[in-house]
């Protein structure tokens, strides 16, 4: 996509014979997010000669598509982990001109020890945004500090690191781990609770600046465990401030089964309007049964009103080939949806194999729509 920044409003495929914006205004639309496929085979597993010192493969993360000097390339940003289990997960960059065959950029942040603290150090869930203000890009993730070896849980420091080098080609580079802190407890959520991961931010239609932050015990008796609320700052960079109006947000009912939610922006072809949109990792599945073949979409007309009745829930088992039996057993987070430019977007995905704990990457197609209702 031309501008990396999520936000940017990208154009849904027009279709012939649509009414004029004027004729639909006055009727109820929402987005829609429809499966084209989904490849038979991860586009990362346990086989690539990079991934040979992550015997745990990937957790949360990002993709983007960016053009640089002529080159194009994914760029995803990713939490990896040296062992089965997340008591040793770094943050690395992969890159691939096609999106199938990636290799390693580089590891932007290893575990490790905190030579003036002797704190160990983690880092999960990092999601790209490039700061258009800023000319920067920034990885938006938590940070976790123990006393001693330990695998990842909440509480976590939510953070933002900068690129060391300005402009598109500064995520070829380096960031300046570990950054700042941009919601900070008692401040972005209550102290009695937990929080695990806070998104991209975003503009929403007041023209104010927000972010999704979640976290895995209740925010309160209505949240359920794994809650999402909307933040508030002044710009990109923080602080990102509480807001009980947007604490939790119900996106669905049941609730409390939402994470890492991302955010995107689109233009609908029907109609003209903006809608917000986030993707997410939807946990009911896999907290019931262990095995899950879901992830979740919902639109928003505003960034601020995320309606239940729009939330749809993608079974990609469904976009398989025909004689293909899925090669995951549980799917953990989608990536935000990254822009084809010929009406379709592709989105990545961290899974669990069916064999073994390596939580490889997949690769699924999807065309969104824009529904006007009667």
């Amino acid at each position: 996509m031309e501008n990396p920044n999520f936000m940017s409003i990208i154009k849904i495929e027009a279709q012939d014979g649509v009414p004029p914006p004027d004729a639909v205004s006055h009727q109820k639309t929402k987005l829609h997010l429809e499966l084209i496929r989904t490849e038979p085979l991860p586009v990362i597993d346990a086989s690539n000669l990079d991934a040979k010192d992550i015997l745990g493969g990937f957790e949360a993360g990002s993709t983007v598509k960016l053009s640089i000097d002529g080159i194009t390339r994914y760029h995803m940003i990713s939490t990896t982990m040296e062992t089965v289990g997340w008591e040793r997960m770094r943050t690395e960059h992969w890159v691939s001109e096609d999106g199938f065959e990636w290799r390693r950029k580089n590891v932007l942040v290893h575990p490790h020890f905190d030579s003036e603290t002797g704190l160990w150090i983690l880092t999960g869930s990092p999601f790209p945004f490039y700061d258009s203000m800023d000319n920067r890009w920034y990885v938006y993730f938590n940070y976790m500090a123990f006393n001693g070896v330990k695998a990842w849980h909440t509480p976590c420091l939510l953070r933002r690191a900068g690129a060391k080098a300005t402009g598109l080609a500064g995520i070829n580079g380096e960031f300046e781990f570990p950054g700042e802190i941009v919601a900070s407890p008692g401040i972005a959520y209550p102290t009695d609770c937990n929080s695990s991961y806070i998104s991209s931010p975003f503009k929403a239609a007041d023209d104010q600046w927000y972010a999704f932050l979640g976290g895995d015990n209740p925010l309160n008796s209505e949240s359920g465990k794994w809650w999402t609320s909307i933040v508030k700052a002044t710009g990109p960079g923080g602080p990102f401030i509480y807001q009980p109006e947007y604490s939790p947000v119900p996106f669905m009912d049941p609730t409390g089964y939402v994470e890492n939610a991302l955010p995107m922006k689109f233009k609908g072809s029907k109609t003209g309007k903006d809608y917000w949109a986030i993707i997410f990792n939807y946990l009911k599945n896999e907290v019931t049964t262990g095995s899950n073949s879901e992830i979740g979409f919902s639109s928003s007309p505003d960034g601020l009103k995320w309606p239940a009745a729009d939330t749809q829930l993608l079974d990609l088992s469904k976009g398989l080939p025909a004689e293909a039996n899925p090669w995951w057993r549980c799917i953990r987070v989608p990536h935000q949806l990254v822009d084809e430019g010929n009406g379709t977007y592709t989105c990545f995905f961290s899974a669990y194999h069916k064999v073994g704990n390596f939580e490889g990457i997949g690769r699924a197609t999807f065309r969104v729509a824009e529904e006007v209702l009667p």
